[in-house]
């Protein structure tokens, strides 16, 4: 429908009223002779209006004629039109050719690099990786590679486990899915130990190949082996067969996390007052407009952007930067000491679980309160789990 419209804008369209008694013979004569007529409106009984082109509206007189109806115009717009209207202002078309080629020139370029997707990778580490690929604003389209783009992302920036690079207008978007840390793996045909990841107390040992080393009840520490990939042959002892171990080693593991008890609260109450200082940014290049001075001790800021663009895709290296300061008041208070540790208790074991690797069962939860000697007092919280602590090692050197 767009690209319609452009195409009658260029061209030129006229807007006609049709008055007579045989307007429906109107129509179907013109639609019989391949004339496009559009937004066809009725008036009254003997009258309506519509639309049709500039070829289209010369071959209707004897239509008209025909049918006895009476043609006039009401509105005459296209291209055409606009260019016989301004016919004698060379300027006015000398200026026109100009911002068609700096809009072109201006829309050959990424503007705007945008990162989603993220929440435990920081936006600025892809940041910097996107500028060592030499993506950054003021960069050609045509020198970007989205898709090789793409994939050094995924493989130099570690905890991430797809990246999609896309370009719409003057904008680069960025889209991340961030995964959990896939260990090396070894592959089917070569010979591996299974090593511990952690430290543990082993639960369980299911070894389908390989010789294990280690039993249930056995404490092992981090790196530990666990599963022998040299199998020990009768009468050859020197030269063992060597396979590639495969192991399933449960084993309880702990987990701990600590936070202060704080028996003083904290609120922060906004007084009312508030400063703004505005900011030019033309080609990443910042002027300070309105600069006022922020001697507020303690205070909230926000900063709002507003970018000169054309609908959300067609952002122009054009921007005002409001900065607002909204002063607060610190308000201090005491806390009961049982409310305190509770909300301690809890902050440990938020921080705990972010330990926890995927697939880890917790078992057990302990808690305590330990006081230092400047009378201090911490929560410590520690988890008990139940996990496969099994992890592939080649057998000629380290992982």
């Amino acid at each position: 429908m767009l690209l319609f419209r452009l195409w009658n804008y260029l061209r030129g369209y006229v807007i006609i009223e049709v008055e007579g008694y045989f307007l429906e013979k109107f129509v179907n004569i013109c639609t019989r002779r391949q004339l496009l007529l559009t937004d066809i409106k009725r008036r009254k009984n003997s009258r309506m209006t519509l639309t049709m082109s500039i070829k289209g509206f010369k071959m209707i007189r004897p239509i008209a004629k025909k049918t006895g109806c009476r043609v006039r115009i009401l509105r005459k717009k296209g291209l055409p039109f606009l260019v016989y209207r301004y016919r004698g202002r060379k300027t006015f078309f000398l200026g026109a050719v100009v911002f068609v080629v700096l809009f072109y020139i201006m829309t050959s370029f990424v503007w705007t690099v945008e990162v989603i997707g993220n929440k435990k990778i920081e936006t600025d580490i892809i940041f910097e990786k996107l500028a060592s690929l030499g993506i950054k604003p003021g960069v050609l389209k045509y020198q970007v590679d989205p898709e090789g783009i793409a994939t050094r992302i995924v493989m130099e920036v570690d905890g991430l486990s797809y990246v999609s690079v896309l370009i719409k207008g003057t904008k680069l978007k960025v889209e991340v899915s961030e995964g959990v840390g896939i260990p090396p793996m070894v592959p089917l045909d070569q010979p591996c130990d299974i090593i511990a990841k952690r430290d543990g107390v082993v639960s369980t040992v299911i070894a389908k190949t390989g010789n294990p080393v280690i039993k249930e009840g056995d404490t092992v520490k981090e790196g530990q082996l666990l599963v022998s990939g040299s199998i020990p042959i009768k009468n050859m002892e020197e030269n063992p067969r060597q396979v590639h171990s495969i192991a399933k080693v449960l084993a309880r593991t702990w987990y701990e996390g600590t936070h202060p008890v704080e028996l003083t609260s904290v609120e922060r109450v906004k007084t009312g007052q508030k400063k703004s200082n505005v900011s030019l940014v033309l080609f990443s290049k910042e002027f300070r407009l309105f600069a006022k001075e922020i001697d507020y001790e303690d205070y909230d800021k926000e900063e709002t952007e507003k970018f000169l663009s054309l609908g959300k895709d067609l952002i122009f290296p054009f921007c005002i930067i409001v900065k607002t300061y909204y002063e607060n008041d610190i308000i201090e208070g005491e806390v009961n000491l049982e409310e305190a540790k509770e909300n301690a208790a809890n902050l440990a074991y938020k921080k705990v679980l972010e330990d926890i690797p995927e697939g880890a069962e917790i078992i057990q939860r302990s808690m305590r309160f330990i006081e230092d000697e400047n009378g201090s007092i911490i929560a410590e919280v520690i988890l008990e789990c139940l996990e496969d602590i099994a992890l592939p090692r080649r057998m000629e050197g380290d992982i």
